[in-house]
């Protein structure tokens, strides 16, 4: 079994707090973390019908010992357990007693924010990171077609079965809890367009045109793939820079191998030519990041910088008052132009740290003043970055 990055952040943080909620996208391996972290702690699973109902109706005969720990799985399914939970951890005061699990944030959280407000510490756990799933790859393009889900990757199951079951069962069931959805195909259509733009500036109006429906419509749509965790939504950084910048957030899949079934990759010889493989290797780059920061218990303090004709910066990290700018470049081999962007950057903020670039190529070194960074080394280059940034 793959010990979770996340473990030693929840046994840490987790401490002074009687309920610990473990929130992310279906599949991400939510039950087994919180199993291998508190393996004594009785596991109730509200999925089951005659167990949830008897949690809506009756919690007290679900939960007898007061004193006893318990893992809630899926808890969203019942969340009049909620003002039950709250006033036994008021009682008992104990760290850690419920470890509460599930995958539809919006009614998740509303029901924490409104019953165990200041009693929760609460974790975002996404599919695997790159050490995780792959300690000793070497192939970029496997990995990008592959995706990060737990399941597939440990039992090596073919990623188009896989992803397709795994959209069949979100269409059905995660995406009719949170909006009523009238036309599952269109739905559809939208998931597979968002794919084709993963990696870009997202465009409402133009989305709405090629999916057939209205702006608001869009903006629902678009809170539904947040909610379950498809979809990021990287803000742009503004700063005290006084040009005209981008103000749209640019949108990601959380996860490439579903966004490449989306797109009908299936192979990942297909990526070889593919016009959206540099956009789909910056997806996982990002993804990489936003995972390091919710794996240590923080939110990503990621942005990215665009002018409308001019600099872009594809992540910038943020950290006591400096920014690091991260360059993502598909490319194996990096020539001098992969650098002007951070120039530019660095010529503009005034607080500008080090510079990165991250690319598809084998080797890590220091240029100059940039940190050129293999794929494969994010994950050490930021823990790095988080060390210096500290001290």
């Amino acid at each position: 079994m793959i010990r979770r990055e996340m473990q030693d952040s929840l046994s840490i943080m987790g401490k002074g707090f009687p309920v610990i909620v473990i929130t992310g996208p279906r599949q991400s391996g939510k039950t087994t973390l919180a199993k291998m972290t508190y393996p004594n702690h009785k596991y109730i699973d509200l999925e089951n019908l005659i167990t949830r109902r008897i949690a809506q109706e009756d919690p007290a005969s679900l939960l007898p010992d007061q004193a006893g720990k318990y893992i809630l799985d899926e808890f969203q399914y019942a969340p009049q357990i909620l003002s039950y939970i709250k006033q036994i951890s008021d009682e008992q005061q104990i760290d850690a007693q419920f470890i509460l699990t599930g995958s539809n944030q919006f009614s998740m959280m509303k029901g924490v924010s409104q019953s165990l407000a200041g009693r929760a510490a609460i974790f975002e756990l996404l599919p695997f990171d790159m050490d995780e799933a792959y300690p000793q790859t070497e192939n970029v393009n496997e990995v990008i077609y592959k995706g990060f889900y737990p399941r597939l990757v440990t039992k090596d199951i073919n990623p188009g079965i896989y992803y397709d079951s795994y959209l069949r069962t979100y269409l059905q069931r995660d995406v009719s809890l949170l909006v009523n959805i009238q036309n599952i195909d269109l739905f559809t259509k939208f998931l597979s367009l968002c794919a084709g733009r993963t990696g870009s500036i997202l465009n409402k109006v133009s989305l709405a045109n090629d999916t057939g429906v209205d702006a608001k419509t869009v903006s629902n749509w678009l809170s539904v793939l947040q909610a379950s965790y498809i979809i990021y939504l990287l803000k742009p950084w503004h700063g005290n820079v006084s040009k005209r910048l981008i103000k749209s957030p640019k949108l990601y899949f959380f996860d490439t191998g579903l966004a490449c079934r989306l797109l009908q990759i299936r192979s990942a010889s297909d990526l070889v030519t593919h016009p959206l493989r540099g956009n789909l290797f910056e997806t996982m780059i990002v993804s990489e990041a936003v995972k390091f920061y919710h794996n240590r218990g923080q939110m990503p303090p990621l942005t990215y910088y665009r002018e409308p004709k001019g600099t872009e910066v594809d992540l910038i990290i943020e950290k006591a008052g400096m920014q690091y700018p991260i360059e993502i470049k598909s490319a194996a081999i990096i020539n001098r132009s992969a650098y002007s962007n951070l120039d530019k950057f660095a010529t503009l903020s005034s607080s500008s740290g080090k510079s990165y670039l991250v690319y598809s190529g084998e080797q890590s070194w220091t240029d100059q003043i940039y940190r050129n960074v293999s794929w494969k080394s994010l994950k050490s280059e930021l823990s790095e970055l988080e060390d210096i940034s500290t001290e």
